[in-house]
């Protein structure tokens, strides 16, 4: 990792968006192997508006390189014009531009979370210790951790709201809650 000479502005920043940041939902499936995953647009959703509250902006580039790999760059700036990057190395499978593309995205991706310690929901824990056959169980528990998870994703992002309440199964009493806690 590389960094600003100072980061006496950016540390405490830092600090503020990380206690701010949860996880990403795990809103995409894998083609190949059906699992579940946050994709880049989750990552990026679970991570800006914390960062930017907190006078944090990110910026992601992918470098020349002569090894045949993906080099990345992920970099968090402050308000302050102090900063922090890591680059992270990715080989590609394909040697076009779809494998570069592919490989950009989940780059970007890895990328982004590593450096500000983001985590993907873990919705397969939850689904493993639902009841067997109770159709009208929650597909996912919802703690107060996710309420407040919740909240914020639909004060950043209105347009995903069937799909909250889908992976949530969230009742029409359930949502106005979450809603009235949104606008609050």
């Amino acid at each position: 990792m590389q960094t600003s000479e100072s980061l006496s502005k950016m540390a405490p920043a830092f600090l503020e968006a990380q206690k701010a940041i949860t996880y990403a939902l795990k809103d995409a499936t894998n083609g190949h192997l059906k699992n579940r995953y946050a994709d880049l647009p989750a990552v990026i959703d679970a991570i800006k508006p914390a960062l930017n509250e907190a006078g944090i902006s990110f910026i992601q580039s992918g470098s020349r390189s002569d090894d045949g790999k993906l080099h990345l760059t992920t970099r968090l700036m402050h308000e302050s014009g102090e900063w922090m990057e890591d680059t992270l190395v990715m080989p590609l499978t394909k040697q076009d531009p779809q494998g570069y593309g592919s490989a950009m995205t989940y780059a970007r991706r890895y990328g982004l979370a590593a450096i500000t310690g983001l985590y993907q929901d873990d919705d397969d824990g939850q689904r493993a210790i639902q009841p067997a056959g109770n159709q009208s169980a929650p597909k996912k528990n919802l703690t107060q951790k996710d309420a407040l998870h919740l909240i914020e994703l639909l004060r950043t992002k209105q347009t995903n709201i069937q799909k909250i309440e889908a992976e949530y199964a969230i009742k029409p009493d359930q949502r106005q809650r979450l809603l009235d806690g949104a606008m609050a």
